[in-house]
Formats: structure tokens, C-alpha cells, sequence
């Protein structure tokens, strides 16, 4: 089997593409999908909202969006990061691209969304997951987007979930 750069094999770039997606659902009950973007090498966080967020609402929650990760990556020394946020059909999208990623960027969004949009948030009422899980999941979660960073996405993937189950086509 043909390997990359850093050894590893396509299946398990796969691999770690599809638990990348799985930990990110099952660490943040505020998701509702999450799909990695093979061609613009990224990911796209999906919040459902339950009402339509004002004209208003959203324009100032795209400033403070977009400028409190500006800051963090000044702060971080992240330079060229891509993002885009928007309102589609109940839901917001966030894009990031995975060559600049992290967990704590992903936790600071999530924060930022919950603060806007916590009255209008679906959230899972099932995500009941156990503590330790919740931990481990959530310390491989820089792992998996380095892994993925080095080794590129082979393929789109979409995850989903659903009355606490967490599913990855």
C-alpha cells in the first residue's frame, strides 16, 4: 500500500479523518454536523438554531467572531488562517481550515456561539457521554488535525449527530 510523506497509508488518513469528526460531535453537544472539506483542506462546524437570528444579530456576531480568533491567532502567531461564517437554512456554518486548527481555537468558537446564539441553540438532550471518554476524545482532537495537517484530507466526510449517537458517512 502506497504511503505519504510521513508513512502513513490513505485508510488511515481516513481513519483518522473519521475520528477527528466523531470527537469533535461527542465533545461538543453544540454541533450538529460537522463535514471535513477534502478540496479547500478544511472542516465545517454546523450549529443548529431553532429560529432565525436577525440581520443585526448577525452582523455583530460575525465581528465578534472573526475578530476574537483575528486575536487569538495574533496572539498564537497564526498567520494566513481561513474562515468563513455563515447563516443557511437553521444553521450556522463555520469553516476553518485544518493547517491552522486547534482544539482551543474550536473550544473558543463553540464559547462565541453559545454566548450569541444560546437562546436560539440546539443542542443534543441526549449527549450523556462519560467523563474519561469526554477527556480522552478531547485530548486526541490536536492530534487527529496535526495527523491530518501532515497527511491531508483524502475525502469528504460528513458527521452527524443524532439523539445521542454520533454517525460519519
Amino acid at each position: 500500500m502506497r504511503k505519504n510523506k510521513t508513512g502513513a497509508t490513505p485508510s488511515e488518513a481516513s481513519m483518522d479523518g473519521i475520528q477527528l469528526v466523531a470527537s469533535l460531535l461527542m465533545c461538543f453537544p453544540e454541533m450538529g454536523k460537522v463535514t471535513l472539506d477534502s478540496k479547500d483542506e478544511g472542516v465545517w462546524l454546523d450549529f443548529t438554531l431553532k429560529g432565525v437570528p436577525g440581520e443585526e444579530r448577525m452582523r455583530a456576531a460575525d465581528k465578534l467572531i472573526t475578530d476574537s480568533l483575528r486575536f487569538y491567532h495574533e496572539i498564537e502567531g497564526i498567520s494566513g488562517a481561513k474562515l468563513a461564517f455563515y447563516y443557511e437554512k437553521r444553521a450556522l456554518h463555520i469553516f476553518r481550515d485544518i493547517g491552522s486548527l486547534s482544539r482551543a481555537e474550536i473550544g473558543i468558537l463553540v464559547t462565541l456561539i453559545k454566548d450569541n446564539f444560546g437562546d436560539l441553540l440546539l443542542t443534543d438532550a441526549f449527549s450523556d457521554v462519560d467523563e474519561d471518554v469526554l477527556y480522552n476524545q478531547s485530548e486526541m482532537i490536536d492530534h487527529r488535525i496535526r495527523f491530518l495537517r501532515e497527511n491531508h484530507i483524502r475525502e469528504n466526510m460528513v458527521g452527524i449527530r443524532e439523539e445521542g449517537r454520533v454517525m460519519v458517512y
